[in-house]
């Protein structure tokens, strides 16, 4: 099947970056430029709020509601020749025609475009659901058994150290330190590769104080599971059995459907400052999928905005106006420690555990997933 309207502006993903800038565009852009229609392409009806997996990944922390909200509803407010939802992957593009295919449940679709907005994100290999890695009921059955499996399990074992890794062993430290056998394995002797040393350090002391064994200096080689669990052998010759293996490293963007001359060696989207595709004038991308910035949501919902800024811009025939991303190259991260403490840098400090904990760690800014999917905000930034 062929759509043929070239009016088409197609937004792949509806993550963060994706929803807000289809809601920006129809809010504010739309009204003075009716002559587009907004489609926007997800593989899932429903946004999920990831952010916060850390936390719901154990078991009636966090509910269903609060972590998946249907998208197509937060639309019914604007005109319906402004707006499509796709429930669909995309799976190929070309440029030279302007086109992009879908795969659906219903087969294989051709979409023209006038722009297309590459917001697909990134996943990790594992296909651990701390992200969308399919249609929403595929999504929530694997959520809802990885969370079985969690309650389940009596010894855990979590490989990479990064915020996600760190954040999902302090909450299940915090739940069940001193009747589960918690391990990370990390690659430094600290956790949070990259940060301050005492943030680092910050972070080791409260794993540990919430029951959290370290492994340090270590990567995980290889692992095999079978009904008894989960073998895992480090780089070190060493060998760790769990019930439960959660491997977080290896994140990819997910851009297995762009043409290669698009990406740079690591399979990221190569992007000017203006967000547009390198060599494309009317293909642009955002956040995880794209090279400028690191893959953080706080640097994604800055990008989001920008990107809805040009493209308005380009869309109201006021393409003299389109501004650049200040591009960000420094370490900004609040990292969660559990409930009730946090660490992290910021502009080159050290952020006071309280910050994190009151700012990030009450609802990992879950109470915002209603603002995004009906176009009031992102996730701090307004739409």
């Amino acid at each position: 099947m062929t759509t043929a309207t070239e009016s088409n502006v197609v937004i792949l993903g509806a993550g963060y970056a994706g929803i807000g800038i289809a809601h920006k565009l129809l809010k504010h852009t739309w009204k003075k430029s009716p002559s587009f229609r907004v489609v926007l392409v997800s593989p899932s009806t429903h946004h999920f709020w990831n952010l916060a997996s850390v936390r719901g990944l154990v078991p009636g922390e966090i509910p269903d509601g609060d972590m998946f909200r249907d998208i197509q509803s937060g639309f019914a407010k604007y005109p319906q020749d402004a707006f499509a939802f796709i429930v669909g992957t995309a799976s190929g593009m070309d440029t030279s025609t302007s086109t992009v295919r879908v795969t659906t449940a219903a087969g294989t679709q051709t979409l023209h475009y006038a722009h297309l907005v590459i917001a697909t994100g990134s996943s990790y290999p594992s296909r651990i659901p701390f992200g969308i890695i399919g249609s929403y009921e595929e999504t929530l059955d694997s959520w809802h058994s990885l969370q079985d499996s969690v309650k389940a399990a009596k010894s855990i074992i979590i490989a990479g150290s990064g915020a996600a890794g760190v954040e999902a062993a302090a909450e299940l430290g915090c739940a069940y330190g001193q009747t589960k056998q918690i391990t990370l394995v990390m690659e430094s002797e600290l956790p949070l590769t990259g940060l301050f040393p005492k943030v680092r350090q910050a972070a080791a002391d409260a794993l540990e104080s919430l029951g959290v064994r370290l492994v340090p200096k270590a990567r995980v080689a290889t692992s095999s599971t079978s009904q008894q669990g989960t073998l895992v052998m480090l780089s070190t010759g060493d060998t760790l059995e769990a019930d439960l293996y959660l491997p977080f490293f290896g994140m990819r963007p997910n851009t297995q459907f762009v043409p290669s001359e698009f990406l740079d060696p690591g399979g990221s989207i190569k992007l000017n400052r203006t967000l547009r595709v390198t060599g494309s004038a009317n293909v642009w991308g955002v956040g995880d999928a794209g090279n400028l910035e690191r893959k953080q949501l706080v640097f994604a919902e800055k990008q989001a905005l920008r990107l809805a800024r040009n493209l308005h811009c380009v869309l109201t025939s006021t393409e003299h106006r389109m501004g650049e991303l200040d591009v960000d190259d420094g370490l900004k991260m609040f990292v969660t420690l559990g409930k009730k403490r946090g660490t992290g840098q910021w502009f080159g400090f050290k952020m006071p555990s309280v910050i994190v904990s009151m700012s990030k760690g009450k609802k990992f800014f879950a109470e915002k997933g209603d603002g995004l999917v009906a176009g009031k905000n992102i996730v701090r930034s307004s739409v």
